[in-house]
This record gives C-alpha cells, sequence and structure tokens, in this order.
C-alpha cells in the first residue's frame, strides 16, 4: 500500500509540472509579439541567502531583477530582512528595499522601509499562509506614500519526487492612496532540497490605469540557499 501511494505521487507530480510548463510555454510562444495581450511580458529572477541564528531570528538578503520585452533589463532591487519568531504560527520582519527601475526614460531609486507580519496553519497535509505588509515608498522624483499588501498562500504539503516539490497558490493585493492599485495571482512549483530550495511560478499581475485594469503575465524563477 504505501508503494502505490509513492507511485501515485510520483505520477500525480509529473503531471503537475507538465501542465504548469506547458501552460508557461504556450504563453512564452506569443512573446515576440510585445503588444499581444496573451504575451508573456516580464521575466523575473530572484536569488536569496538565508540563516538561522536561533529560534527566534533569522536573517535573509535577496536579490531580484526583471526583463521586459520591451525594454530589457529596466528593474532590479536589494532587500534585507530580519525576522523574529513571536510563536510558531506567527512571525515580524523588519525589512529594507533599495530599487532601481526606469520612470519616463530615466533610471530612478526608490528607498523602501518595510514591516510585515506573518500567520500560518495546516490543516491535514495542506498549508495556509496569511501575510500583512506596511511600506513607506520613498522616490527621488517625489510623490512618497503608505502602500499596504496583503497575500494568502495555499500549498499542500505533498513533497512529490526526492526533490520535495509541492505546488502552491498565492493572491496578493495592493493598497496605496485608499485604492486597491495591484492584484498579483501566483501558481507555481516549489522544491527543497538539501540546503537549496527552487521554485518556478507562472504570474498575472493586473494594475490600475487610466483606461482601466490592465493585466500582463511575468514568469519567474528563484533560488534560495541555506546558510549554515
Amino acid at each position: 500500500m504505501h508503494e502505490l501511494r509513492t507511485k501515485s505521487k510520483y505520477v500525480l507530480a509529473r503531471w503537475i509540472s507538465r501542465v504548469i510548463i506547458l501552460f508557461i510555454f504556450l504563453f512564452a510562444g506569443e512573446t515576440g509579439r510585445a503588444n499581444d495581450n496573451y504575451a508573456i511580458a516580464e521575466y523575473w529572477q530572484e536569488f536569496y541567502v538565508y540563516r538561522s541564528f536561533s529560534d527566534k531570528f533569522e536573517g535573509q538578503i535577496m536579490y531580484n531583477n526583471l526583463y521586459s520585452n520591451s525594454v530589457g533589463n529596466y528593474d532590479w532591487f536589494v532587500e534585507g530582512k530580519m525576522q523574529y519568531n513571536v510563536l510558531s504560527w506567527l512571525n515580524m520582519e523588519m525589512m529594507y528595499r533599495h530599487e532601481f527601475y526606469d520612470y519616463e526614460g530615466s533610471k530612478v531609486q526608490e528607498y523602501r522601509p518595510m514591516l510585515r507580519v506573518s500567520g500560518k496553519t495546516r490543516l491535514g497535509s495542506w498549508n495556509f499562509r496569511n501575510r500583512h505588509r506596511v511600506e513607506y515608498r520613498m522616490f527621488e522624483t517625489g510623490g512618497d506614500h503608505i502602500r499596504y499588501r496583503n497575500d494568502v498562500k495555499i500549498n499542500p504539503e505533498w513533497d512529490l519526487t526526492p526533490l520535495n516539490i509541492n505546488p502552491y497558490f498565492t493572491e496578493e493585493i495592493f493598497i496605496a492612496k485608499g485604492t486597491m492599485t495591484r492584484n498579483r495571482l501566483y501558481a507555481g512549483l516549489e522544491a527543497k532540497k538539501g540546503r537549496f530550495e527552487p521554485a518556478l511560478y507562472f504570474l498575472l499581475q493586473s494594475d490600475t490605469k487610466e483606461r482601466g485594469w490592465m493585466s500582463r503575465k511575468i514568469v519567474g524563477v528563484m533560488l534560495g540557499i541555506e546558510l549554515q
């Protein structure tokens, strides 16, 4: 019976991987048409390292860059955080991001201190996480403001294949100046092997524009490394 369950997990893992990869390649085939609403508009790459200093404290440094069909490598940032584990299901994070991006043809910088509170729970093999983030966004060009973000992540802990692959789904909303300005929907696969944590995801991002909500499709890859 155990061998049958293990075999079923491997079969399910292969099908989940194939569906997500096929979904990505179907959209990737449209990238040559930059103005096509069905094209993948951006590729994100993220690398981070983290270390636990004790049962209560953990530190992390992350580097992220974004590539766009129309303007190439236009955005990147470095972010650091210190996490305090209040309880087994609750933690608080002090974060700071220094971001560089294109604005009306010029490279500008943003300075962003942040506070994030996260809660998590588990039902059977399913994990649920909810995070609340407050950001103080400071720009070279002015217009500093506070933004609130909330995300919910759902992922089953199936640990499929020797790479411990698990699918996940996340939705995140952004609120600034009393208005919802952005919505993100993620679907991806994450794995863990030893100290290495690779992930692949597809993201649909919708933003409020003068003509209403505009959506773009994004593919991202991540690699995390746990330091000893």
